[in-house]
């Protein structure tokens, strides 16, 4: 009898599902989630192909020591983020060695303390050939309580970039971390046991975010169709998504759309498969024209998302605008995360 229950629910979900969908407009669909990953331009400022002088970091040695040591050994070095990152102090105790000399005197410290200390370094730098100084202060470290003694607590760094030329992008920025959401971030920090060593190599990992492009997974929806001819084959595309399967996800829709052009739903998630190969352009026409048979509204949503991850993508690297231009007017206030309308 209980086999009987459940092989009844197996039935009554699906088909209940295909009753609510069918009662939307045709063409319409319901509407599932997948991931689905893009470029983001860096938080302050883009150090790709540059020389970063770290100024080091001040704080707690226990803290700073494998920090420091982490970022020099792990700097970028793929295609499209590769930078050369070299400790200051170390360059500074370089050439007093080649020229005989005491160390020379820089204070490696904050940029809220002395300014003549900042200039110092700045002037050095520049003398040394370097583009960016990358500097670094543990603003709090909240350890955990008397009754937790093994929650390493709370990491917070604040970080500044500066350009040393006048036209170079800089700024500050604080990074909060602790364990949990470090993992969050990062999930294969689960397997690190040190908590110590998750928190650090999370704080490497979203430092040289503010200096390099990065990648961020988003959750997109992708439309579900019923009661149209092609409609199983389009979701067995949406499940391959969802899975991360974009490319045979592609090959489904595409197919379902050359044979069925009543099937939007098809069209549309063959827009966000573009997108997801970084195929912007392609996605846009493709979103465009299933705006054009059907104006609703997740069709008009999921032109904007490409449009402004398509955005991010030229400002990560440097790219010019596409040749298809722009269909969005977009705040220039907020240039890392922008918002607009598309255009008529």
């Amino acid at each position: 009898m209980a086999n009987f229950k459940r092989q009844s629910m197996k039935c009554y979900v699906p088909l209940m599902t295909l009753l609510i969908c069918s009662m939307l407009p045709f063409g319409s669909g319901c509407r599932m989630s997948a991931p689905i990953h893009a470029w983001k331009p860096p938080q302050l400022g883009s150090a790709v192909g540059k020389q970063v002088a770290l100024a080091g970091v001040q704080g707690p040695q226990e803290l700073v020591r494998p920090l420091q040591r982490q970022l020099l050994s792990q700097a970028p070095k793929d295609p499209g983020r590769k930078l050369d990152m070299v400790s200051l102090e170390e360059m500074v105790a370089q050439e007093s060695r080649e020229r005989a000399q005491p160390s020379t005197k820089i204070q490696l410290v904050s940029a809220l303390e002395e300014i003549p200390n900042d200039l110092a370094v700045a002037s050095f730098a520049r003398h040394q050939g370097i583009d960016y100084v990358l500097r670094g202060e543990v603003i709090q470290k909240r350890h955990a309580s008397l009754q937790n003694q093994t929650d390493p607590g709370t990491l917070s760094v604040s970080w500044r970039l500066t350009g040393l030329d006048a036209d170079s992008p800089g700024g500050g920025n604080p990074i909060v971390l602790d364990v949990k959401t470090a993992r969050g971030i990062y999930p294969d920090l689960a397997f690190v046991s040190d908590l110590n060593e998750v928190l650090t190599q999370a704080m490497v990992r979203e430092t040289f975010r503010l200096i390099t492009p990065s990648v961020d997974r988003y959750q997109v929806k992708l439309e579900i169709p019923y009661l149209l001819p092609g409609s199983a084959k389009t979701r067995k595309g949406n499940r391959a998504a969802r899975e991360g399967r974009w490319g045979e996800a592609e090959k489904l829709w595409s197919d379902v759309w050359e044979r069925h052009p009543t099937q939007l739903a098809a069209l549309h998630n063959l827009a966000l498969a573009a997108a997801a190969g970084q195929e912007f352009s392609l996605a846009k026409k493709l979103a465009r024209k299933a705006i054009r048979l059907n104006p609703s509204q997740l069709h008009k949503q999921t032109l904007v998302w490409i449009e402004l991850k398509q955005r991010a993508y030229h400002q990560a690297f440097a790219l010019p605008d596409p040749p298809e231009g722009w269909f969005l007017t977009v705040a220039p206030s907020r240039p890392n995360d922008p918002v607009g309308q598309l255009t008529q």
